[in-house]
């Protein structure tokens, strides 16, 4: 497409892209953008024709983007996004009949406890909009709130700078895990009891010293970390298989102990909070469907816990 003149291109190409990606079926995509199957399959030819490419391959399962589908569906995914945000503007917001898409990048733990009443409050409120959920880069995240390409990450942020607005949404009491037959378990949890046994951490970029350490540390006290992991669902076989002791929230420890059943949420002998924000850029605080998508994620985490404000 390179040169191609804009003027030249019927832009309602792209939304017929968008529902083909979307639903990897003609018939299906043609249903939810109301026109005829014959209609989206000339869509479909014409589509192949402009991006000389097959975009789409069929299989016993249904059609299979190709490489390049997906990298042009990731570009028209988010132009049409901005246009539809600029037609909110222009007549409203109402999350009834939204088919904007909203982004954010979260902690994995407030992912794992949010993501239930999240989910059905967005089916409920706004049944046509769109959840994208992506890992949350502590790193990477001002420049991903700079560039547009999420509007919200939702984790454990401090001060900011003044190009951001932060929100408290809840507070959330740490606990540990353990395996059902730990040696911890047979007396009553002691910080020096605590600090006795290795620790296995959830740790993404490999870090040992966490929230806590400092904690321990102001105690004289401190803790061995035997090994780290880059996701929670991987300290479930950690904790089986070993004496160590993980710490983590205690929703994601309590959604882990029921998946596992052999697993045991223990309180801390002292008490120790993970503080989860939301952040975003300050420019999408004039976007009422903005406005409502972090309302939505604060009303969603007030039963968590006390403590959230504004």
């Amino acid at each position: 497409m390179n040169g191609t003149n804009i003027a030249a291109v019927d832009l309602n190409l792209l939304k017929a892209f968008e529902a083909l990606l979307r639903e990897r079926s003609v018939t299906r995509a043609a249903v939810a953008i109301g026109v005829s199957q014959p209609a989206m399959s000339h869509s479909l030819t014409r589509l192949r024709h402009l991006f000389g490419d097959e975009l789409f391959v069929r299989l016993p399962h249904g059609m299979e983007p190709t490489p390049k589908a997906h990298e042009i569906g990731m570009l028209v995914e988010v132009a049409l996004d901005r246009i539809r945000r600029a037609l909110d503007l222009q007549h409203g917001f109402d999350p009834a009949t939204t088919r904007r898409s909203f982004s954010a990048a979260i902690a994995e733990y407030a992912e794992v406890a949010l993501i239930d009443r999240l989910t059905r409050h967005m089916t409920e409120q706004a049944p046509e909009a769109d959840l994208r959920l992506m890992p949350l880069d502590f790193a990477a995240t001002p420049d991903l709130l700079d560039a547009g390409a999420i509007t919200l990450a939702v984790g454990h942020f401090r001060d900011q700078p003044p190009r951001f607005g932060r929100r408290l949404i809840y507070r959330e009491r740490l606990c540990a895990l353990v395996q059902r037959r730990h040696p911890v378990l047979r007396e009553m949890m002691t910080a020096e009891r605590y600090v006795a046994w290795p620790h296995v951490v959830m740790s993404p970029s490999g870090k040992a010293i966490r929230s806590i350490d400092p904690h321990l540390s102001a105690r004289g006290l401190k803790r061995r970390v035997a090994a780290t992991v880059g996701t929670y669902l991987a300290l479930v076989p950690v904790l089986r298989s070993s004496e160590m002791i993980a710490t983590m929230p205690s929703i994601t420890a309590g959604t882990l102990a029921d998946l596992a059943g052999d697993l045991v949420r223990v309180e801390l002998p002292f008490t120790q909070f993970v503080e989860v924000s939301m952040v975003w850029h300050v420019r999408s605080e004039a976007d009422p469907a903005e406005r409502w998508f972090r309302d939505l994620m604060a009303d969603t985490a007030k039963p968590l816990g006390d403590g959230a404000k504004d």
